[in-house]
């Protein structure tokens, strides 16, 4: 680079002489030599090489930066899986208790000939099935589990609500600042680097100039002094070489790839802002939505227990209500969780996950030149 370059030479064994009087072997050997390279000018290679590693640099850490907020964002989201399971199964555990009061209400009647048969085994099959549910729940809370632990390290006692955490989570308007999101950030390092490669290709078609000093000792037989110096101006370079327009063909097309890279994860970021957005507005429609369905369901298993025990409502209409009111509280707890996630996906569009949770904002030391 632009740092002077010291270089030395020293020599073994003899070494052939010529003159006019002849040509001969000299009988000692040639002595040692230092060179001192100054580059004075080189039409912009160092400026790329240099532009590309600063660029490079960078790139590398913003990088650091986006994978940390993807892992924040994953390690969230599977934390609200832990507890959207955790109140399914609690859900079901209800749903059953339910339905196993149901099938001692008609055991009692059977036994007083007040209800057939037929209505029993109809409730034990309703009963079964949700015991299946029941299970299924539990595994999935499991399974849940085990994700989470994979990604913080260790399994939890003790899973906290989620939800006054995320309330607190500030409100935003209109798009992010893309500049300071550390993947576009990266995608913006990425294009400068490969600009940076461009001009250094460009470069390569022009010579370097530079200044050398020297200075040689020879310990020739005809003379014992016989020391060199020298200070010249150099000129280096390619007299031909066919390759360098395909390499800053390739160079420019990298630095086009850099530029699409770019315009696609901003695309890709605005894209996931309006899902959240999406996800948040639906999520809070389809709650109302899932109570009122809820409380009517509470509602008609109350007024169809009354008309099944006067023979006005038939079991199954009974078990329905039932069911319906396990699939409206399933569906509710769904939709707040759906939220909650939208949530903390639209913080981390933002930049400011981490932050909100109380994680470290950033990764890595930022150096003096930013």
């Amino acid at each position: 680079m632009w740092t002077p370059q010291l270089s030395y030479q020293a020599n073994l064994g003899p070494n052939m002489l010529s003159g006019k009087s002849g040509s001969g072997l000299n009988d000692n050997m040639a002595g040692p030599s230092l060179t001192l390279n100054q580059l004075a000018w080189d039409f912009g290679r160092t400026k790329g090489e240099i532009g590309y590693a600063r660029s490079t640099e960078k790139q590398r850490r913003f990088e650091l930066e986006s994978a940390a907020d993807q892992l924040a964002e994953t390690g969230a989201l599977a934390y609200l899986d832990v507890k959207r399971f955790e109140l399914l199964q609690l859900e079901t555990a209800k749903h059953v208790q339910s339905l196993e009061h149901l099938q001692m209400l008609i055991q009692l009647r059977v036994d007083a000939g007040l209800s057939d048969r037929s209505d029993l085994l109809l409730a034990d099959v309703r009963v079964e099935s949700a015991r299946g549910d029941q299970i299924q729940a539990g595994s999935s809370l499991t399974a849940a589990k085990v994700t989470l632990a994979n990604l913080i390290g260790v399994m939890p006692e003790v899973y906290d609500d989620p939800a006054q955490a995320i309330e607190r989570f500030a409100p935003h308007d209109g798009e992010p600042d893309f500049a300071t999101l550390p993947a576009v950030a990266a995608a913006e390092q990425a294009e400068q680097a490969a600009s940076a490669r461009v001009g250094q290709a460009r470069a390569e078609r022009f010579p370097r100039l530079g200044i050398q000093l020297g200075y040689s000792r020879n310990n020739y037989t005809y003379n014992n002094r016989d020391d060199a110096f020298s200070a010249m101006v150099t000129v280096t370079g390619d007299l031909v070489r066919r390759s360098n327009r395909y390499a800053v063909k390739a160079a420019e097309e990298d630095r086009r790839a850099a530029q699409a890279t770019k315009e696609s994860t901003i695309l890709d970021i605005r894209g996931r802002a309006l899902a959240a957005r999406e996800q948040i507005r639906g999520g809070y429609l389809r709650i109302r939505a899932y109570r009122r369905q809820e409380q009517q369901a509470v509602d008609a298993s109350a007024i169809f227990l009354e008309e099944y025990k006067l023979g006005k409502r038939s079991l199954t209409e009974l078990l329905n209500a039932e069911l319906e009111i396990y699939r409206a509280a399933s569906a509710r707890i769904a939709a707040e969780y759906d939220i909650l996630g939208a949530r903390v996906q639209y913080e981390n569009v933002f930049g400011q996950l981490r932050q909100s949770l109380g994680l470290p904002s950033s990764m890595t030391q930022d150096d003096g030149d930013g």
